[in-house]
């Protein structure tokens, strides 16, 4: 970690303690998951129904066309890795971009650490800091 950049080591920081904070709360596998997202999710990951991954790649896309930046970026992840249909780097990149428009945190880093421009990746983690403690702020006003 001592080659990243001071605002990449506050996004992975701020990563990490949110994660550590939800696997010490207990749940039901989708703490703190937007309840706009957990009918995709479900489907996705197959719970209370056997798995439907290309349903749950279906369900994020109509969520993403509304604007929704975690549908965004879900399904961003499921076009790379070809999870529910086939592999599109194209279309994930332009999902990605989407999200990262609308100040997303997590496309914000995954921008960043795909690109190859040190300059230009150091200033999407700053972006991606600064979205994580705007969400973090809002997160304890509510």
């Amino acid at each position: 970690m001592s080659g990243l950049g001071r605002a990449a080591r506050c996004v992975l920081l701020a990563s990490w303690l949110l994660s550590a904070a939800a696997t010490a709360a207990p749940h039901d596998g989708m703490a703190g998951v937007p309840a706009r997202l957990r009918p995709c999710l479900a489907a996705r990951n197959g719970m209370g129904a056997p798995a439907d991954p290309a349903a749950g790649r279906r369900c994020l896309r109509q969520l993403a066309q509304t604007g929704e930046p975690a549908a965004m970026f879900l399904l961003a992840q499921m076009l790379m890795d070809g999870d529910g249909g086939p592999r599109d780097d194209a279309a994930a990149r332009a999902w990605l971009e989407r999200a990262a428009e609308l100040d997303y945190p997590e496309a914000l880093q995954a921008l960043a650490l795909a690109e190859p421009d040190p300059v230009r990746s150091d200033g999407l983690m700053r972006a991606a800091a600064h979205a994580l403690a705007h969400r973090a702020h809002e997160a304890r006003r509510q």
